[in-house]
């Protein structure tokens, strides 16, 4: 498949089974809402700092939203795995319950955390610590050795390095991600499920970046339609009684529930195409394809590439007990 034709047989599998996926995605959405209210109202961890950074941000306002950007990711990391069950299941032409895709996982549940942290920090604490040597490591060039001390400067270069920080992050990140769906649909442990991983996305990452940098543009536009249709609502239908004063007053409860009902929608997106790229390459790589058909045929029964759940969810409840 092309990059066209995956996009448009994932949002058909995401039609099909849309409350499943939407289910699954809601999961670490509404935790990390749960996270940002509790701290709000109750919390008040934050880190203050007047001085202007980046986008017209405070460091504080920057370090906050990383933080949640980190808790975010290793939560869908921990659902992904149900994910690419279910998606897997679609694409077969298999029945499928989230009941049986959660108890896949929950059987392996060490080894669902294990692979979740490995991936979390392959995918973003590496690549982060890696930009902020490469930041520091520019600026002491710029500032120290090459005596360049502009506004102009000052204002472009850190554009520069968010740029460059953020395409470092995705195009080092992203290949790791395919050892989820190896992981659940393979049943191999963490270690051999991010080798197996790296190696099978060599040849379609730039596909699999495109997808997932368009995930949260997708997030973000649905987040800004979910709080204008409200803002029009009170602004128009109850104009007569406050209705905008009472918009404005509750502008953060409103951009919160956006915000987590945008993710939960737009989340599957990303998460089905990564299960497609999977078996596109090993349809590509391996014969996959060829091994279904004889499999369907009764030539290929005890094929090597055919997933059973029940034995993955019962080989992790064997090593759970060892």
């Amino acid at each position: 498949m092309n990059l066209g034709e995956i996009l448009d047989r994932t949002f058909q599998i995401y039609k099909s089974r849309f409350l499943l996926f939407l289910t699954v995605a809601a999961l670490p959405a509404v935790a990390i809402m749960t996270i940002e209210f509790a701290n709000i109202f109750w919390w008040h961890i934050y880190l203050h700092n007047s001085r202007r950074s980046v986008f017209g941000l405070t460091l504080g306002d920057l370090t906050s939203m990383l933080a949640y950007y980190q808790i975010s990711l290793l939560l869908h990391m921990l659902v992904w795995p149900v994910s690419a069950i279910l998606a897997s299941k679609a694409y077969l032409g298999e029945q499928s319950t989230l009941r049986d895709a959660l108890a896949s996982c929950l059987a392996r549940w060490r080894s669902v955390i294990a692979i979740a942290t490995a991936l979390w920090a392959l995918v973003l604490v590496v690549p982060e610590l890696f930009c902020l040597a490469l930041l520091i490591g520019s600026g002491e060039l710029l500032w120290q050795v090459l005596k360049l001390d502009s506004p102009m400067l000052d204002r472009i270069s850190p554009f520069v390095d968010v740029f460059a920080g953020w395409a470092l992050i995705l195009g080092l990140g992203t290949p790791f991600l395919f050892a989820i769906p190896v992981w659940a649909l393979e049943g191999k442990p963490v270690r051999a499920a991010i080798r197996r991983g790296w190696a099978i996305s060599r040849t379609t990452r730039f596909r699999a970046v495109f997808v997932r940098v368009i995930t949260p543009v997708l997030a973000m536009l649905l987040r800004y339609l979910l709080v204008f249709l409200p803002f029009l609502f009170f602004t128009f239908v109850f104009r007569g009684v406050g209705g905008r004063g009472f918009f404005s007053r509750h502008l953060l409860v409103f951009n919160m529930v956006a915000v987590t009902v945008a993710q939960s929608l737009a989340a599957p997106v990303f998460s089905i195409a990564l299960s497609l790229f999977y078996y596109d390459q090993r349809i590509r790589k391996e014969g996959f394809d060829i091994e279904r058909m004889m499999e369907t045929a009764g030539m290929n029964l005890a094929a090597t590439s055919d997933v059973d759940f029940g034995s993955v969810a019962q080989a992790g409840v064997e090593e759970g007990q060892a």
